[in-house]
């Protein structure tokens, strides 16, 4: 996944409504073997592993990259204002008891609780949520996500208990924007730096971290575990039940699975479909399998002829038999997409399908395009140039490798050598900021805000994430468009078009969106992770006594 800022789930923002717009069953999941009894009631103490393929980054958000360790264990330190839920209806007060829109919709009050400390006893105030947006907005910051606050005006703090957002304008993600995009921050503890020296002494804020969430850091041994404790000041007592948790940093995925087959890891992040078997098979260990809101495709380079050409590109997509390679790499754990909005999702198109895999039609658009194979050598060639295609991926993802391996034996059928390129992760993210591909196959999130501005407006496609360079005039319109709207399912017409000119135009060949496994031991009881966040109810987790 290319590092652009996340973006938070659909909101249907109506004033006063505490709901977000619902999906019917997106990023839901269940054990496929049944979780341990647990009827003697959720037990206070001990602690969980969890075994993690990469290290987090650092303690202050505002400063560090998009990753999901990351962002995980942060969401464990600090509160957001508001706390979404994974029904995809519901928004859950956090730090902020309730909130309101004027009637224009222009103003947004947050009410804070009066009950919430830092974790040396310190109180929460309205001071803080000012302190954190003048952080977020600040150059000085570079924060990643400040574009999603491009329309607050100002923040004032009314009293220690009140804050008010004043907006330029309406718009469909406001509340999304502010609340629950990202934690709020100690004034008191990280004030007395200057934003200019933020990116400079990242170890400073290491060494005078407070927090508010229901754990606290008790230690991090960069590259190998961050051990989190609970917090004795968190307001939602008796939570959390877990004295500890130890995230372990375990490179590989195959130590991952035996470390959680021998009981060294009580939870893993991700298995591969392959890991199932062996799982399944233990009878201390069982899978917890739920829709995520990623997806994976193949962007073409579109600066590059002959990926300029739409007969092209649909040609390359009806030659690639995507049931295939699904059910070959996932098995019922994937399926085929035909638009980045999956199709459980309220906004997915229902007329749109995937383009069927159609060797026989791939053949006569190239050969239309003027692709023929002149010299048989089993290549398309034209004017002397053969029809050859870089694709690259990143080195780690064994899914993304196996699947070049299947695309480039597909393409050769059609006459198109394909020629499979796996680089390490910041190469190939360099190499596709600098357009030095013709197909990239890479991993998305879901913008369920439905701000598809980072990935396909023409302002983006000079450095930005618009990578593949795709440019026009009615897809710019179409995202200023629905974005624009304060109610954001009256965006469902400008959505319904948005998708089908990019099944018109190709411009991604889009190949799956699968399912995030995880590993668990059975002593774990009330894990639920989801497509939000695999820690998402950790303070609500608890360990058997007798296991």
């Amino acid at each position: 996944m290319l590092p652009v800022p996340p973006r938070k789930p659909l909101a249907l923002l109506a004033a006063g409504l505490l709901t977000v717009a619902a999906v019917a069953t997106a990023g839901c999941g269940g054990d496929a073997k049944p979780a341990p009894d647990a009827t003697a009631g959720p037990h206070r103490g001990g602690q969980v592993v969890i075994g993690s393929s990469t290290d987090i980054g650092g303690v202050n958000p505002v400063i560090l990259p998009s990753a999901v360790i990351t962002s995980e264990v942060i969401r464990q330190l600090f509160l957001p204002l508001v706390e979404e839920q994974p029904d995809f209806k519901t928004l859950k007060p956090s730090l902020a008891a309730s909130w309101e829109f004027s009637d224009d919709h222009r103003q947004l009050t947050f009410h804070l609780r009066p009950d919430v400390l830092w974790s040396d006893g310190t109180p929460v105030t309205a001071n803080d949520v000012a302190f954190t947006y003048r952080a977020w907005v600040s150059p000085e910051t570079a924060f990643e996500g400040a574009y999603a606050l491009e329309g607050v005006e100002r923040v004032e703090v009314l009293d220690a208990a009140t804050v008010r957002f004043d907006f330029s304008e309406p718009y469909s993600t406001q509340l999304l924007d502010v609340a629950t995009g990202a934690v709020i921050l100690p004034e008191h503890a990280w004030g007395a730096l200057p934003f200019s020296e933020w990116r400079n002494q990242a170890d400073w804020f290491l060494d005078h971290l407070v927090s508010n969430g229901p754990f606290r850091l008790a230690s991090w041994t960069p590259q190998q575990q961050i051990v989190l404790e609970r917090n004795p000041f968190f307001y939602d007592q008796p939570l959390p039940y877990l004295d500890r948790v130890v995230v372990r940093v375990v490179p590989e995925q195959a130590n991952q699975l035996t470390q959680l087959l021998s009981g060294q890891l009580d939870y893993v992040l991700q298995l591969s479909p392959d890991d199932l078997p062996q799982v399944e098979a233990n009878p201390d260990t069982r899978l917890i399998a739920y829709w995520t809101t990623g997806y994976n495709g193949l962007g073409w380079n579109l600066s590059r002829p002959p990926l300029d050409e739409v007969r092209v590109r649909r040609a390359l997509t009806l030659g690639i038999d995507r049931s295939t390679l699904v059910e070959s790499i996932w098995g019922p754990y994937g399926r085929v997409l035909a638009t980045p909005i999956p199709p459980d999702v309220w906004a997915h198109h229902p007329d749109i399908a995937p383009l069927p895999y159609d060797p026989d039609a791939a053949r006569r658009l190239l050969q239309e395009s003027g692709w023929v194979d002149a010299d048989g050598d089993g290549v398309r060639d034209q004017g002397g140039r053969r029809l050859s295609l870089r694709l690259l991926t990143n080195a780690g993802n064994q899914q993304r490798e196996d699947a070049l391996v299947l695309i480039q034996q597909q393409l050769a059928r059609i006459g198109v050598e394909a020629r499979p390129e796996v680089l390490e992760f910041n190469s190939m993210v360099e190499k596709a900021y600098a357009g030095d591909f013709d197909g990239l196959l890479m991993g998305w999130t879901l913008p369920t805000t439905f701000d598809f501005r980072f990935a396909f407006h023409s302002s983006e496609a000079d450095g930005g994430a618009n990578v593949i360079g795709y440019r026009n005039p009615e897809m710019d319109e179409l995202l200023e468009a629905i974005r624009a709207q304060p109610n954001l399912h009256d965006a469902a017409p400008l959505l319904a078009r948005f998708q089908s000119l990019l099944h018109e135009q190709q411009p991604y060949t889009f190949l799956w969106q699968s399912q995030r496994l995880v590993g668990v031991r059975n002593r774990v009881h009330d894990a639920r992770p989801n497509h939000l966040n695999n820690l998402f109810n950790l303070r609500q987790w608890w360990v058997d006594p007798s296991n």
